[in-house]
């Protein structure tokens, strides 16, 4: 991959609002094979992790500003493209994982992903982008540590992805889809079952009582009614709320203080994925202390 291609990648990518950085990239060892340009043998993360002569605070160094990024992309042709999330949550399916297993089986419980931004890794995997919900911040979240699923990682708030047309060890590039390019298509609201999935029960932990007596009296309008709905089915049941009750809040609650509200089935549906992913901590406790 030459070097204005990878300049050119990054400042399209700064230009629609993205903030971008140098990863190392990968070329040909003394073997003849692939591996990552920092030169560390058996790298495991070849030509993904920050180019620290580069950008040595890594992520921290994330920019959209068009000198510095010719700077990098000029001072080092084979850099990869790291583009923070944040701003935009990236769902990471590893097909080496079972993620196109476990994204298909997400699917048919919940319905299908919307049209969106997609891109193929050089894994052989896919990066699908979603716009993040109002008043929620979606953090990052690995599918072998208790995240979404196995093979599905979420890149969030103090995460970032390779970005196209960036070189992977396998030798294939990063590459948009072609019927999810940016230029086709926009980048979609996460769906409210996505995020209640990535719920954690116990986000809500550390607000103080007041937010929470804010949320309950005030209310939300359109936009931040999922993402509040997920807070307080969390907050509830992980301080041991009968299921039941929680649920009958939750659904009073949506009619009296939601503008407008929502359908209580959406209420429901968003409140069962909390309680299943509780019942789960529960039971991984109660294993833990035997």
């Amino acid at each position: 991959m030459s070097e204005t291609s990878r300049l050119d990648a990054a400042l399209y990518l700064a230009a629609r609002g993205g903030r971008v950085f140098p990863l190392h990239g990968v070329r040909p060892g003394p073997d003849g094979r692939l591996a990552c340009t920092c030169g560390k043998p058996g790298c495991k993360d070849a030509g993904k992790h920050p180019f620290g002569r580069l950008a040595p605070n890594g992520l921290s160094n994330a920019t959209n500003r068009e000198h510095i990024i010719r700077h990098w992309f000029t001072a080092e042709p084979l850099a990869n493209v790291g583009l923070a999330t944040g701003n935009a949550v990236v769902l990471d399916v590893d097909p080496r994982h079972g993620g196109d297993a476990s994204l298909s089986a997400l699917e048919a419980e919940h319905g299908a992903l919307p049209p969106t931004v997609r891109a193929l890794t050089g894994g052989g995997g896919e990066h699908i982008f979603f716009r993040p919900p109002a008043g929620m911040e979606i953090r990052n979240s690995a599918g072998d540590s208790g995240g979404l699923a196995p093979g599905l990682d979420i890149r969030g708030a103090g995460g970032y992805v390779v970005a196209p047309p960036s070189l992977h060890l396998s030798g294939r590039s990063y590459e948009w889809s072609v019927d999810h390019h940016p230029d086709e298509v926009t980048a979609a609201d996460m769906p409210a079952w996505l995020v209640a999935l990535l719920a954690q029960p116990a986000s809500g932990a550390g607000r103080a009582p007041s937010e929470w007596r804010q949320l309950v009296a005030e209310g939300v309008g359109d936009g931040g009614r999922n993402a509040a709905v997920t807070r307080l089915s969390g907050h509830l049941l992980r301080r041991y709320v009968d299921p039941e009750v929680t649920h009958e809040l939750l659904q009073a609650w949506n009619m009296a203080r939601c503008r407008p509200p929502l359908d209580p089935d959406e209420v429901t549906k968003t409140f069962a994925s909390i309680a299943r992913k509780e019942l789960k901590r529960r039971e991984a406790a109660n294993g833990a202390r035997r």
